[in-house]
């Protein structure tokens, strides 16, 4: 959905358009103002497309994540309006139905459950126009300071950009993945369940994918997260993913790796640990490598 300048003048203030940065641009996300204190309300739409595709092709509920991540923390502030900048530390995924074809729009509606002087957690789901819930979604926010200047300068000039035809492709182009992926001789067997952690994709560094406060944004780093819990299974085309969760346990930035381990890995479920470090030719051995992210993925069989 997109609205021209004469289009937003004559909406109401709730369902104006937000400034919108770089990440939610090449997800095609919108974002309105909440305004009523905590109630639930339609805060973010989506609207699906190549960028909402797995490694395999399928329409993915991942794609919704930057969308509920900014929903959610749009709740919290409607909630305490004096927390402009609050940051996620822990964001969970719900995925219920698989995910719509291309060209649907998705309505987020969220609501504060829980405020306090730290931050608070607020609930939403991820909607098509008849109410059919996709997404349910869980989050966590702390609040901190305002982002530097510079970092806001280029974050509004990144925004700027135009959405050209290389934006039009899969989750893990736009997250600049590579590596570790499952040679496909592996196809039908079932993953090794390890007790270490075994290297996993890489994703390049690209600032496009940058939050107001320089790091990388909570949603790009839970699809990155679920692609590479999806990268550590060879035979991931017959499992959907049924939740993330996402720990976010410091600020991101740079080139990011990822290390994951199987820890169950039956005929109906599966669950795969993912720590997301710093990544780049000179990391040296990722096992001894600080965490910016722990998340955990449930898979069940395929519908």
């Amino acid at each position: 959905m997109t609205f021209s300048t004469s289009q937003i003048t004559t909406l109401p203030l709730a369902a104006r358009p937000h400034l919108l940065g770089r990440t939610e641009q090449l997800m095609r996300v919108q974002l309105f103002e909440a305004q009523q204190q905590g109630a639930r309300e339609r805060t973010g739409t989506q609207r699906t497309g190549p960028w909402s595709r797995d490694t395999e092709g399928r329409p993915s509920g991942l794609s919704a994540a930057v969308v509920l991540d900014n929903t959610l923390a749009r709740a919290i502030r409607a909630a305490a309006p004096g927390r402009d900048w609050i940051v996620t530390t822990e964001l969970q995924l719900n995925f219920s139905l698989p995910f719509p074809a291309e060209e649907t729009i998705l309505d987020s509606w969220a609501s504060a459950a829980a405020v306090d002087s730290l931050g608070g957690m607020a609930q939403a789901t991820l909607e098509d126009a008849e109410g059919t819930a996709y997404v349910h979604a869980t989050g966590w926010f702390q609040g901190v300071g305002p982002s530097t200047s510079a970092t806001a300068d280029q974050y509004r000039r990144l925004a700027s950009l135009p959405l050209g035809p290389e934006t039009e492709v899969p989750l893990a182009s736009l997250m600049g993945m590579h590596g570790g992926t499952v040679p496909d001789e592996d196809a039908d067997e079932r993953p090794s369940v390890t007790d270490h952690f075994q290297n996993g994709p890489q994703f390049a560094e690209n600032d496009e994918l940058m939050n107001p406060q320089g790091a990388v944004h909570g949603g790009a780093l839970t699809i990155m997260s679920g692609l590479a819990a999806q990268q550590a299974m060879p035979d991931r085309t017959e499992f959907d993913l049924q939740s993330l969760r996402v720990l976010f346990l410091r600020p991101a930035g740079g080139p990011i790796a990822a290390r994951t381990r199987v820890r169950h890995a039956g005929r109906s479920l599966r669950i795969v640990d993912v720590e997301l470090v710093a990544g780049g030719a000179g990391v040296g051995h990722l096992a001894q490598t600080k965490p910016f992210v722990q998340a955990a993925a449930v898979f069940r069989a395929a519908r």
